[in-house]
């Protein structure tokens, strides 16, 4: 399974244990770095929304630009959120699958 970097992956938490499921091993350490992986893939969104809510606040300093830059806060806004809602679907998901493998 792979996940490409986007600044609109959406992430929940049956596609993180299948993520993790994919690795084919109950090894702490695989499951960890795979995790790690999923995790960096998950604050791609935010970082990008930080930046693009920056750049839509520096528009909409210049009055004339505001028409781009509201648009630009509200879609950064959006996309941080996004990126939250993936870390916390990544932590949720972790914990349940080492808590299914620990299990069986």
């Amino acid at each position: 399974m792979q996940i490409e970097r986007s600044p609109f992956l959406k992430l929940d938490k049956s596609s993180v244990i299948g993520y993790l499921k994919s690795t084919g091993s109950r090894d702490p350490d695989i499951i960890h770095t795979q995790k790690a992986n999923l995790v960096s893939l998950a604050k791609f969104p935010k970082y990008v929304g930080v930046y693009v809510m920056v750049l839509g606040a520096m528009l909409t300093i210049t009055i004339l630009m505001s028409f781009i830059g509201i648009p630009m806060l509200i879609l950064g806004w959006w996309m941080r959120g996004r990126g939250v809602k993936n870390l916390k679907a990544v932590e949720e998901g972790y914990s349940e699958f080492t808590s299914l493998a620990r299990a069986a």
